[in-house]
């Protein structure tokens, strides 16, 4: 379910900041989602290697460049890679 942080009471909105890892402001929403432990894929790297994977990750954002483009070609590139992810027949809401 989602749910709006507007809406949330002060403790719901400081679980949230918590689980997150962030502060939320009241534009947001959130959700939460449990899963069973079955369906959770242990990671095969040690904390040490997955803190300097995340490391590489970010410099290699932070050196990329992205080519510009319009928001139309934006989005139907975010559509395109969703529908090539999904199962489901896909129609965008306008």
């Amino acid at each position: 379910m989602l749910y709006r942080v507007k809406d949330l009471s002060p403790e719901q909105r400081h679980a949230a900041e918590v689980l997150l890892g962030h502060a939320v402001s009241d534009d947001e929403a959130v959700s939460v989602k449990s899963l069973n432990p079955s369906s959770i894929i242990p990671s095969s790297l040690s904390p040490e290697e997955r803190i300097a994977a995340m490391r590489a990750l970010d410099e290699r954002f932070a050196t990329s460049q992205v080519p510009e483009v319009s928001e139309e070609e934006e989005d139907e590139l975010v559509r395109d890679a969703f529908r090539s992810t999904t199962h489901l027949d896909y129609r965008p809401v306008r």
